[in-house]
């Protein structure tokens, strides 16, 4: 069920029939106090605030089960979900547009061989000194190391081609390895990893929205 709990989903929402391009903007400035008093919200709606405090408007990639929770909160965020039909090619167009728009490109899929599909695109974003955030949900915790549903390791494959990688091992602070995430990307130009466990998209924190720092 989606909830409007945290400040910026409820300024986007307000905004839900202005063209879907002006929406993550609108609802930042809304919010952009450094200030901000933290609040109670779910992980994914952390996460997804924290994509819109950073400008993402467009996200490349395929649908996956490991991440349909925060998926769900994209169109009241106002940001458009662009699905592929690899996701290499997710990949690719995440570094096509942070080159085309001097903004981040992110991109984002369903764990293991989805995520190793981003290799190619990722390394080539790498030598392109990009800014693009791969995403790069996980399996689940409590089955790490069973050899369950498409594991891999998905941390040392991207080791060599990224500026930056986080992983998420605790949902309290989905939002600040984000932003970081993000930050990085930027401010180094090149590409970063976020790796999250799928069940850490659940459950509710009290969070601060980490803004950006440039």
């Amino acid at each position: 069920m989606l909830r409007l709990s945290s400040p910026l989903l409820r300024s986007a929402a307000r905004f839900r029939h202005a063209p879907a391009r002006a929406l993550p903007a609108a609802a930042a400035a809304s919010h952009s106090s450094a200030s901000d008093p933290p609040q109670l919200m779910s992980n994914s709606e952390a996460f997804v605030e924290t994509l819109v405090a950073h400008g993402t408007q467009d996200v490349f990639g395929i649908v996956g089960s490991a991440f349909m929770d925060a998926l769900d909160l994209f169109p009241l965020a106002g940001i458009r979900f662009i699905s592929v039909q690899h996701e290499q090619n997710a990949a690719h167009m995440a570094d096509g547009y942070s080159r085309v728009t001097n903004r981040h490109g992110v991109c984002i899929a369903q764990n293991g061989p989805g995520i190793t599909n981003f290799v190619t695109g990722i390394a080539a974003a790498y030598w392109g000194h990009s800014p693009v955030v791969a995403i790069t949900p996980e399996c689940a915790t409590i089955g790490k190391g069973l050899g369950g549903f498409q594991e891999t390791e998905q941390l040392p494959l991207f080791e060599p081609i990224t500026k930056w990688q986080a992983h998420i091992n605790n949902g309290a602070r989905m939002s600040e390895l984000t932003g970081r995430a993000f930050d990085i990307a930027m401010n180094e130009r090149g590409p970063t990893q976020l790796n999250i466990p799928r069940d850490h998209f659940y459950g509710e924190n009290t969070t601060r929205i980490a803004r950006p720092h440039r």
